[in-house]
């Protein structure tokens, strides 16, 4: 399984403890080393740190192999973008106007997803 930590942060992480969110977050979506989000994190050891980001990792893949959020939301909007193609080369053949209700619902769609 390709592994976005981001993603799954962002769909799992305020079930994660307060310290393996901040430590993930401050991994991946500030780029920070070990030694840096120690410093950040009130100057804990770097072995902490990798304790919590070991640890929150574990459990974001956890909760994604038992909930399945991100694939089942990847898996729709991959749907929702083959229908787009779709349409767009049905209303190339056909001047229908229910082609253009058919795009603004799937646009509606995607905007809630």
């Amino acid at each position: 399984m390709n592994i976005d930590f981001v993603v799954l942060l962002d769909v799992y992480g305020e079930i994660l403890s307060n310290g393996q969110r901040e430590a993930l977050d401050l991994r991946y979506n500030s780029d920070l080393s070990l030694s840096e989000i120690a410093e950040e994190m009130g100057g804990i050891s770097r072995q902490s740190v990798n304790d919590f980001i070991k640890k929150g990792e574990k459990r974001l893949e956890e909760l994604e192999n038992s909930l399945g959020i991100v694939e089942r939301f990847k898996n729709t909007a991959a749907g929702l973008a083959k229908l787009r193609g779709t349409i767009a080369e049905l209303k190339k053949d056909y001047e229908d106007e229910r082609f253009s209700l058919l795009e603004s619902t799937l646009l509606e769609m995607e905007k809630q997803i």
